[in-house]
């Protein structure tokens, strides 16, 4: 679909809705086009740890269930002093 600058202005939503559904819109000024709106691939599922899986992790302490973090920052914390 083709649409001038002054028609997009208006009915955006609409053509947002449009593009997410599949559609090509092209954005036109002065019977040019100018820009094309359509929709953006799926984004990545960001990772995000489970804080039950890092309590169960063993670090360098031996027996004490610590996670590899606190290990790290206590290491870094010991070797300022």
């Amino acid at each position: 679909m083709n649409a001038s600058v002054r028609m997009a202005k208006s009915r955006l939503s609409e053509f947002l809705d449009r593009a997410a559904a599949g559609e090509e819109i092209v954005i036109t000024s002065d019977g040019r086009p100018k820009a094309r709106i359509v929709a953006l691939d799926a984004a990545p599922v960001p990772y995000r740890a489970k804080r039950q899986l890092l309590k169960s992790a063993k670090g360098k302490a031996g027996t004490r269930a610590e996670t590899r973090s606190e290990t790290i920052v206590r290491q870094d914390r010991d070797g300022r002093d």
